[in-house]
């Protein structure tokens, strides 16, 4: 299969150093943005790992403790205790589900900010191709 032949503006903006040095200086942009963006999402996630580990340790501690009681006041097969049980169960799993919520909002912030910053870096790479050729054609005199 024969290579796309370049194009002789393709060529023109090869060697057109002030839009090669913008497309490095944008290249680096967005591999800087992409670093900083996994560093980031690693985080949340890590972040939402370890507070869930810790969060369910906590719950278990606390329904044996709470189930503990109950049995030291000899009403553990009783519907308080059942209802006690219940509403902590509720509580924890509103929680549980707060954080996920958090989690879910901050990866989508995150994703929101890199699409606009990839948006952003789309026009400024057009702009930076649109002067070149404005400069191209001002050496030929068009």
């Amino acid at each position: 299969m024969a290579a796309k032949k370049q194009s002789a503006t393709d060529k023109w903006l090869a060697g057109d150093t002030t839009y090669q040095q913008q497309l490095a200086n944008f290249l680096k942009s967005q591999k800087d943005y992409d670093s900083q963006y996994n560093r980031q999402t690693g985080i949340t996630k890590r972040d939402y790992a370890e507070t869930t580990r810790s969060m369910n340790r906590q719950g278990a501690q606390d329904r044996d403790d709470q189930q503990n009681d109950f049995a030291g006041r000899g009403i553990l097969h009783s519907g308080v205790f059942a209802k006690a049980l219940g509403d902590y169960n509720t509580e924890f799993n509103a929680k549980l589900k707060n954080l996920q919520t958090g989690q879910t909002d901050k990866l989508g912030d995150l994703g929101m900010q890199r699409t606009n910053f990839q948006r952003q870096l789309k026009l400024e790479r057009d702009a930076a191709r649109q002067d070149a050729l404005r400069r191209r054609a001002a050496k030929l005199g068009i």
